[in-house]
């Protein structure tokens, strides 16, 4: 319920994080989320939520941003939020690697190309076989779920450096594999692609997300 609720409403945004115990039981959910013994569906779902409720947050108030940067997590953790967000995303983005066979799942990639994700451009790739996308979808089931989680997760980041790229960008860099954002981009374009040829985009998440790829992708090389 909160989380549709701040998708349409920033005033409830503003009412959830005025108060800090929120932001302290949030992330102490996230943390007993991971280490729970849910099921993996149970678990992602839980987690996707989760996530969605901070991208939310972070996309729909002034100041969260800043308070994920400067922040440690709860409980005498001493991650900062967002050393533990690009922790979650390294783990979960090396967990579907692990699981994918990329025979079976470069049809996805095969055809984007980065100017594709110019934020000028109004057209996006698709497969031309709509039964090689049913498939893939069978089979990418367990795997898309830790592409999911570290999608949200790179989602997140990504606001930050919208927000402030200047002052974030070396500390989030320092946290990807191999200190590049490449990683980053190939999963938030393969969640772009995927989400739109499943139809499960709004015209502005659309729009949000090519305004996030064409930046993280401005970072690459």
């Amino acid at each position: 319920i909160a989380a549709a609720c701040v998708d349409e409403e920033k005033i409830i945004c503003d009412r959830l994080i005025s108060d800090n115990r929120f932001f302290s039981n949030l992330f102490r959910l996230l943390v007993t989320i991971e280490k729970s013994t849910f099921s993996n569906e149970d678990k992602f779902d839980t987690l996707a939520l989760t996530l969605n409720l901070l991208i939310n947050l972070v996309q729909n108030t002034k100041y969260v941003y800043k308070y994920l940067m400067e922040e440690n997590m709860p409980d005498g953790n001493p991650l900062k939020i967002y050393e533990y967000l690009a922790k979650l995303f390294c783990e979960q983005e090396s967990s579907a690697a692990r699981a994918e066979s990329l025979e079976e799942n470069d049809w996805m990639m095969e055809d984007v190309d980065d100017d594709d994700f110019d934020e000028q451009s109004n057209t996006i790739p698709t497969n031309e076989n709509g039964a090689n996308f049913n498939r893939a979808l069978q089979k990418a089931a367990g795997h898309m779920e830790n592409t999911f989680v570290a999608a949200f997760a790179g989602v997140i980041l990504s606001v930050i450096l919208l927000r402030d790229r200047s002052t974030y960008v070396s500390q989030i860099q320092d946290l990807m594999p191999q200190k590049k954002f490449d990683t980053m981009a190939f999963i938030l374009k393969k969640f772009f692609v995927f989400m739109h040829m499943s139809h499960a985009f709004t015209p502005s998440g659309v729009k949000i997300l090519e305004e996030i790829i064409s930046m993280i992708l401005s970072l690459c090389g």
